[in-house]
């Protein structure tokens, strides 16, 4: 079975979160995966999660940063002030869609770069031309 600690994903997403071990970080996004298709809370959500993470209130704080986080990069949305909605069916859905985009701005990158260069040779060998 994989490690959590040498997954980069869970390396990011724990990144500031002191009180969340990349084990928690998994167990939230598992317990995401899990609360269906309408809108949660963070309650709704704890009954998904492991008592030991439950019980302690700067855990719960930090999963509720996590579920920020999660907004912010766009796996997430937020429903009301208090209640979130999943935009995709799990975590990994998500950042496949995102990794395939990630490989289009790349090959784009290149593309442009390498038209770039054509225009700076082309430039460069009429400006050679014309001082002889």
């Amino acid at each position: 079975m994989p490690s959590p600690e040498k997954n980069a994903i869970v390396a990011l997403l724990r990144k500031s979160r002191r009180h969340l071990g990349p084990e928690d970080v998994v167990a939230v996004l598992g317990a995401i995966s899990q609360v269906g298709e309408g809108p949660f809370s963070l309650r709704e959500l704890r009954r998904y999660l492991p008592e030991r993470m439950v019980s302690k209130r700067n855990v719960m704080r930090s999963v509720g940063a996590l579920l920020q986080t999660l907004v912010s990069i766009g796996y997430l949305e937020r429903f009301s002030e208090r209640r979130y909605r999943k935009r995709y069916e799990s975590f990994s859905h998500y950042l496949m869609s995102q990794v395939m985009e990630l490989a289009n701005l790349e090959a784009s990158a290149v593309q442009t770069q390498r038209q770039e260069e054509k225009v700076l040779k082309v430039l460069g060998s009429k400006k050679q031309g014309r001082s002889d």
